[in-house]
Order: structure tokens, then sequence, then C-alpha cells
């Protein structure tokens, strides 16, 4: 009887520490629950520490009235050229950044356009070093998503983001 109790025990000890390994915790690095403004052919942009070491997460969701895109560059090379292209020049190539958390917004109401992390808005692994800049686009950047209106307005968003890096124990 005292084997499987240990074994038991044993087992439900390895399955709660790989849990808080795998899934859950970390410190917050960055928080924003906040109104963001963007004004037209502009980005709004937020510098992200580095948490790839020991691992991080991204989550965040953005909510507006108008379309939108949502770019999380993991390489400052690249998030120049999409500075270069907001300050009115051609940049020689316009990447994409980091497909896994950038989006473009999507309409879920009369008027209600939405961008959030892969499940509803869920915590998504940051796999590349740093140094990362998360951008809420009101630009015509890759021509994708030109901003609204004629003249263009405003985006005004909705961002709860959150960036987190794991702990080690």
């Amino acid at each position: 009887m005292n084997r499987r109790s240990f074994l038991s025990s044993a087992g439900v000890g390895v399955a709660v520490g790989l849990a808080g390994c795998v899934g859950g915790g970390g410190e917050v690095v960055k928080t924003v629950q906040r109104d963001v403004l963007v004004e037209p052919g502009q980005g709004w942009v937020l510098d992200i520490p580095d948490v790839s070491d020991p691992g991080g997460a991204i989550q965040y969701r953005a909510t507006a009235n108008h379309p939108f895109d949502v770019y999380f560059f993991t390489k400052e090379e690249s998030f120049m050229f999409y500075d270069t292209f907001t300050d009115g020049n051609e940049p020689a190539m316009t990447p994409a950044g980091l497909s896994d958390v950038g989006t473009a917004a999507e309409e879920v109401g009369d008027d209600t356009y939405r961008a959030e992390t892969q499940k509803g808005g869920a915590r998504q692994p940051i796999d590349a070093s740093g140094p990362y800049f998360f951008i809420v686009d009101n630009s015509n950047y890759r021509d994708e998503t030109p901003p609204s209106g004629d003249p263009p307005s405003p985006l005004d968003v909705y961002l709860d983001l959150t960036v987190t890096q794991r702990k080690l124990i």
C-alpha cells in the first residue's frame, strides 16, 4: 500500500511541476490597458524588452471602430523598414514581422474591429530574441489596410496587452 501511495503522490507532484513550467505563471514585464490614438499614416509603437531567456509570452486584444493592422517585429532592422515607410520614404523591403503575433483586425460587430493573439487573445509564446516592437498600424504599410475615411481620420484603439517572462524556479 505504501508503494502505491508514494507513486500516486510522486505522479501528482510531477504533473503539478510540469504544469507550472509549461503553461503558467511568469513575471509581467510590460502591460498596457488604455486607449491609444494613432494618426493616419502612422503607427503606435511599444518597445518591449527581450524575454527570450528564459522565455516569454505576449497576449493582447485591440479594439477599434475602423480596420487596422498589428505588427510585431523581433528584429530592429525589420522595424527600421517600417519606420522608414511611416516617415514617408520608400524602404528597401516591407517585412511583415512575426505572423504568430501580428494580424489584421477583423470585423466582430457593426463598426467594431478586433485584433488579438491566437485562440481568442490567449498567451502566445515569443520564440525569438529581441528587442521587440509591437505596433498598432494606421498606415498603408504593405498595402494591407489603408487608413479609413476621406480625409483619413485618427484611429482610436483600446489596447489590452500583457508581456510576461517565465520565472526560473
